[in-house]
């Protein structure tokens, strides 16, 4: 009785091993890529995500990997080694697999120095012993805008605000908020001009009549990188520029008024008094001492100057 339990227990799993053997070959094959598209940063490097499964019939020399943005090639990998005789000449130089990881099904690809030309769906596909599949995905392409650079003219009239900021995608979207936070819509224009590379330069202005006492936020945003740049705007009507430099031009009149009189005393006291200064210098002169010297001996004179 025990010698039946102990065949079918080694029987029972000699079937759980093989069932094991039989998953691990017929492994359903499956490759994966991103499902929203991929946004990279212009001039940044980026790395298109790929991957594949793997079993253990996985053997590189029989593996092909490649990339394609429709009938343009930008990247093969097939014998063991890059291919990349068919490259597209707009990727040379900038596109790399990584070898080391592909044993563990990783079929990305980096892709470096971005451009706008690199925008569009890229196709991965990956070709093993357990099967094949090709899958499409997009790529998006942003850049950063810089500090805006602000332009300010004033007259009695009205106050214009121009904003410039350049080097930036996409479109972004522009706003002008008033003192309680209220988008600006009178009196505003926006430009949006794109440069030899396509990218964006903002050029937005704000016209304000009459006279100006508030604080004007200026607002950009960048949707795609979730940038936004916020800057306050001070304003203070002309009439009050005009009054605070007549309270400084005042001032300055008051101390004048007090300072010269005194000036002019001084000046004055310091003539009249001249010559008594003189007169009293010359009288506190010593007469020289007369010394009765023999004949033939010399004479020794002392004398005080005084100078004004």
């Amino acid at each position: 009785m025990h010698s039946v339990m102990s065949w079918k227990s080694w029987v029972a799993q000699r079937c759980f091993v093989s069932l094991l053997i039989k998953a691990s070959y017929s492994v359903e094959f499956e490759i994966s890529v991103p499902r929203e598209p991929q946004l990279a940063i212009m001039g940044q490097y980026v790395v298109l995500d790929c991957s594949f499964t793997v079993g253990k019939a996985w053997d590189l020399d029989n593996s092909v990997i490649t990339w394609q943005r429709g009938l343009e090639v930008i990247h093969s990998f097939y014998h063991g080694q890059d291919q990349l005789d068919r490259q597209s000449s707009h990727y040379t130089n900038r596109t790399s697999l990584y070898h080391s990881e592909m044993e563990r099904g990783n079929a990305s690809l980096r892709l470096d120095r971005t451009n706008l030309g690199d925008k569009g769906d890229y196709t991965c596909s990956v070709s093993t012993l357990l099967g094949s599949e090709t899958k499409t995905f997009a790529l998006k392409l942003a850049a950063y805008y810089p500090e805006p650079h602000l332009k300010f003219t004033a007259s009695p009239r009205d106050v214009e605000l121009l904003l410039i900021s350049q080097g930036g995608y996409p479109q972004p979207s522009v706003h002008w908020l008033d003192d309680s936070g209220d988008v600006v819509t009178n009196n505003t224009v926006t430009n949006i001009s794109e440069d030899t590379q396509g990218l964006y330069t903002v050029f937005s202005t704000l016209n304000l009549q009459g006279q100006v006492n508030e604080t004007i936020t200026f607002v950009l945003k960048n949707k795609d990188l979730g940038q936004e740049i916020r800057r306050e705007i001070t304003l203070h009507s002309a009439n009050e520029r005009s009054v605070e430099e007549g309270r400084i031009s005042g001032d300055n009149k008051k101390r004048w008024t007090i300072l010269v009189p005194i000036v002019t005393f001084v000046l004055l006291f310091c003539v009249l008094l001249m010559p008594a200064l003189r007169k009293m210098c010359h009288g506190h002169q010593k007469p020289s001492p007369v010394y009765q010297t023999p004949p033939g001996s010399s004479v020794i004179t002392n004398a005080f100057y005084c100078t004004l």
